[in-house]
């Protein structure tokens, strides 16, 4: 989004020329270009007068009528334009910017194709293209174009070039063999002075374990945005970025707000009615609906696939949202199945999804992704229900006027810290995750052996995500090796440069690269199984583990946290308070530090520590499927409750029950 403002800021180019135009057009194009629109508009009408089928008048009225939000009514003009002359490439590249944010893909992705043809050095609709071809589903396309325009780079200026390989940047979210840190770096040499290109770095990085990027500087970077009074510029890599970083609350949620701000504006034009808050329809049971790209075998359907078996069916009607593909999982049929209904919205535009959800009379909308990767939070701002809900897919605030709620619970959302979040805050009694106590784990035999691990030294682990490891805990870490010198650390990388990379940190700070061990993808029943043959689960900071702190508990793992000040810092601590494991939470990191080395040298506490998780997990509330279901249907009776009164939506907590009891 942040690409889309500098596009259309290029396509209104200092150099275009006004051909055959009069002195008058020439001050009006010149008035457009400068955004004095409101001075542009009277002059320009006075034009259109005596020369009402000029292409180059009408392209600049449909240029003041985007400028003033009349979406439809530019939309009209450039085509009437593109009337009179069919063969400028950037009337139809407008006219695609214009229709995209209609949410008119299919005839956006023509004009951006007919300009791209015309003009393959015209950056901006390529890159836009770009973007319509992937959320249409065709990401090999939209390289392939990117590729053509990269041939014509002579034409093009070093910003040009820049904006194309950061465009290529980009597709790494659907083509795996794309290296998102090469495009960013070729952008950069072109670029050097661009921050935008600058930040996106940061990811690709950290998911390398690389930690020469200055993330103190970009943390200060964050400090001095949520200071500003401009709250226009736009930011590609917040916020999910944010919470990676050692940064404050308050720019936290400067960061989730400006996004918010940008979704606002994407979608101000479309023409959409927003859903009605009282609204009532004739069916007896509450539509809740599930907005999310990853009904397939994916973490959020690892966590929540016991809650859609556990919905009472007799008191709301499930509806599945799906933007995400079918990647023929077991995972994937069983979600299509556990929704009564199911739309396939991947190549929906938002108003389209919109549309179905307004239609199927969804009173409780779920969004399942917030600000994470292939999210539809476009829809979110069009507001399709009159209740939406912030869940689970994304751990923090999306400080948007447009969502109501957020479940949380006391520790991932502690008192005094519900000001940094727009959403009325819903505690949950226990956790806000929920977990799946079915949950599969392979039988077969699995031995440390098997797993290359030594059969009899202290293995601590971490299966989370690499970009969660960051510089300051991975020094914890190595100290606690260093002080119980028979053990390893068994970490998640696939990536050979990550692997690389730890190594060399190992050995930069005292230890021996081979006490680090490498773990690979594996089917979840027998990961769980291979999880198992740990003994400690050492959490990240930053960001904790989540999914994969469940799952370390679920496989009877003991899980070492000290929580920060943010909801993505706190996961681990709400799941080992639900499970009932208060005392492996920490309050520093030195405190984790010492109660890691205490267990790694006490192998009678860490027996005991293990048999206590093994009790605990059949009868904590954290693995209470059903009972975690009721509660949480509890909360969106509520919810919907709140809205049939007409009632503003306000913060309130789900009450504890008692074991057994049924609502």
């Amino acid at each position: 989004h942040a690409m889309l403002k500098g596009l259309f800021r290029q396509l209104i180019r200092p150099g275009e020329r006004v051909d055959d135009a009069d002195a008058e057009l020439v001050r009006i194009r010149d008035l457009v270009r400068e955004g004095t629109l409101e001075q542009a508009a009277p002059p320009l009408d006075r034009y259109l007068k005596r020369y009402s089928q000029d292409p180059q008048a009408l392209h600049l009225r449909g240029l003041i009528e985007l400028g003033q939000r009349r979406h439809a009514a530019a939309a009209e003009s450039i085509a009437r334009a593109i009337e009179f002359d069919p063969d400028s490439p950037v009337y139809h590249a407008n006219l695609g910017l214009v229709l995209w944010q209609l949410g008119r893909l299919d005839e956006a992705r023509r004009h951006f194709e007919v300009a791209v043809d015309a003009q393959p050095s015209l950056v901006s609709a390529c890159v836009n293209l770009s973007g319509i071809l992937c959320a249409l589903g065709a990401p090999r396309i939209a390289r392939t174009r990117l590729e053509a325009a990269l041939l014509h780079a002579a034409e093009m200026t070093p910003g040009d070039h820049a904006l194309l390989w950061g465009a290529m940047s980009m597709l790494a979210e659907y083509l795996p063999e794309v290296d998102a840190l090469e495009c960013l770096e070729r952008a950069l040499r072109l670029t050097p002075a661009e921050e935008s290109v600058n930040l996106l770095r940061f990811q690709p990085m950290a998911e390398r374990c690389d930690w020469s990027y200055p993330a103190r500087e970009l943390a200060a970077f964050f400090e001095r945005l949520a200071e500003s009074a401009d709250l226009s510029r736009e930011i590609a890599v917040a916020p999910f970025l944010a919470d990676c970083l050692p940064i404050s609350r308050r720019a936290r949620h400067a960061a989730a707000r400006r996004t918010a701000l940008i979704m606002q504006e994407r979608v101000a034009a479309v023409d959409f009615t927003p859903a009605r808050r009282g609204a009532r329809h004739a069916s007896q049971r509450i539509r809740l609906g599930y907005l999310s790209s990853d009904f397939h075998n994916h973490p959020t359907m690892h966590l929540l696939r016991g809650v859609l078996a556990a919905h009472d069916r007799s008191s709301f009607e499930l509806h599945a949202f799906s933007a995400g593909r079918s990647d023929g999982s077991a995972l994937r049929s069983e979600a299509e199945a556990l929704f009564e209904h199911f739309h396939d919205i991947r190549t929906d535009s938002p108003l389209q999804t919109a549309q179905r959800i307004a239609q199927a009379g969804i009173d409780v909308l779920v969004d399942l992704k917030g600000y994470t990767g292939d999210a539809r939070t476009a829809v979110m701002a069009l507001r399709p229900a009159p209740v939406q809900v912030n869940y689970l897919g994304y751990p923090g605030t999306m400080a948007a006027p447009f969502i109501d709620y957020i479940i949380a619970d006391t520790v991932v959302i502690p008192s005094g810290h519900e000001v940094w979040y727009d959403e009325r805050v819903v505690s949950m009694p226990w956790s806000y995750q929920p977990n799946d106590d079915a949950q599969p784990i392979d039988t077969g035999p699995v031995s440390r052996a098997d797993a290359g691990l030594p059969d009899t030294s202290v293995v601590y682990c971490s299966f989370n995500s690499t970009y969660k490891i960051e510089a300051e805990i991975f020094s914890v870490w190595m100290r606690i090796l260093l002080a119980t010198h028979d053990s390893v650390l068994w970490i998640y990388a696939d990536r050979e440069d990550a692997r690389a990379n730890l190594r060399r940190e190992a050995r930069a700070r005292g230890v021996a690269p081979e006490r680090l061990l490498f773990a690979n993808t594996l089917p979840k029943a027998r990961h769980l199984a291979r999880l198992a043959l740990a003994d400690l689960f050492l959490d990240t900071h930053y960001v904790n583990a989540h999914t994969t702190a469940s799952d370390s508990l679920w496989a009877g793992v003991p899980l070492i946290t000290c929580p920060g000040d943010s909801f993505s810092s706190r996961v681990a601590a709400s799941l080992l308070t639900a499970v009932g494991l208060p005392e492996l939470v920490c309050a520093d990191l030195d405190a984790y530090g010492a109660l890691a080395i205490d267990l790694g040298c006490d192998r009678a506490r860490r027996q005991a520590l293990r048999a206590k998780l093994a009790g605990l997990r059949r009868t904590a509330p954290l693995f209470d499927t059903a009972g975690y279901t009721r509660d949480l249907e509890s909360a969106f009776v509520t919810m919907h409750q709140m809205n049939l009164r007409g009632d503003s939506p306000a913060a309130f907590c789900v009450p504890r029950r008692r074991p057994g009891e049924e609502r």
